[in-house]
């Protein structure tokens, strides 16, 4: 059982990145892409200036002084567990994803593509795939989902899910970021915990004891419940702005949904797994 645990986490790793690269050469390389992310992006000016501020104030909130403490209550719980092990390669799958994300913004080209290119701020005529926000939030909760006790993760996936579709998806209704910069984000931080994963299984991966809750199901309900609540936001937009176009719907519920994907299918991969101690 561990040994299937263990050899599931590669191929997740090596599907997060194909989806990584697709999500940067469909969206950031081709004209297509830019027209696409172009309009998803000027069509957030329709939300509620209310919603906004609230996704703002959320996202201000994180620092690098908040990547220390994410880091310390990661440590804190696996010592709690006496499992040092686990606990230090959580945090270096975190840590990875996070500067890796960073890295990328400025090995991974942006060039103009689109005639709406030049109607976006100088702030988005830079690289800014992947976001790092939406990053540190996924990768986060992944690595909670993996040094937390197995009994737990069925509650948990539920909050992990939650914290990463309002990241991914608050970086694009506030306009700091386009929609692909938030796929890219959840991509990459899925292939760093899978690889992470994969890693703490083979050190100290044993079977869990009893059977855990299936956290799927109720993972994904309250993701379509989410995607409605966005949907009911988005239509009290003012009329003036385009918020109503399919791109603007398809590119933003892809980002919730897939938000609670990957966050349920880690959970799953982890359901028959936890961790002998240090």
């Amino acid at each position: 059982m561990i040994s299937d645990s263990k050899t599931r986490f590669l191929p997740g790793a090596a599907v997060c990145f194909v989806l990584f690269a697709i999500c940067y050469v469909a969206l950031v390389r081709t004209e297509w892409g830019h027209q696409l992310d172009d309009g998803v992006y000027m069509a957030s000016d329709g939300f509620s200036r209310r919603l906004i501020a609230l996704d703002a104030s959320l996202l201000m909130d994180v620092s690098r002084k908040t990547i220390v403490v994410a880091a310390g209550v990661l440590f804190l719980i696996s010592a709690l567990r006496r499992s040092l092990v686990v606990g230090l390669v959580a945090v270096t799958g975190f840590f990875t994803a996070v500067l890796g994300a960073e890295a990328f913004k400025h090995v991974l080209p942006w060039r103009a593509l689109a005639p709406e290119d030049a109607m976006l701020g100088e702030s988005m005529q830079l690289g800014t795939f992947p976001s790092g926000h939406a990053t540190i939030a996924t990768a986060f909760g992944l690595s909670l989902l993996l040094v937390c006790p197995a009994r737990w993760r069925s509650w948990l996936v539920v909050g992990v899910g939650v914290l990463s579709s309002l990241f991914a998806s608050g970086v694009v209704f506030t306009g700091w970021h386009r929609a692909s910069d938030a796929l890219g984000a959840l991509a990459w931080s899925g292939v760093c915990m899978n690889l992470a994963a994969a890693i703490a299984v083979r050190l100290r991966g044993r079977p869990v004891i009893g059977s855990t809750r299936s956290p799927l199901s109720g993972s994904m309900v309250l993701g379509i419940v989410l995607l409605v609540a966005f949907f009911l936001v988005a239509a009290t937009g003012a009329p003036q702005h385009p918020v109503r176009d399919l791109p603007f719907f398809l590119l933003t519920g892809l980002i919730i949904i897939s938000s609670f994907i990957l966050t349920a299918w880690y959970s799953r991969q982890l359901d028959a797994v936890d961790f002998s101690r240090s």
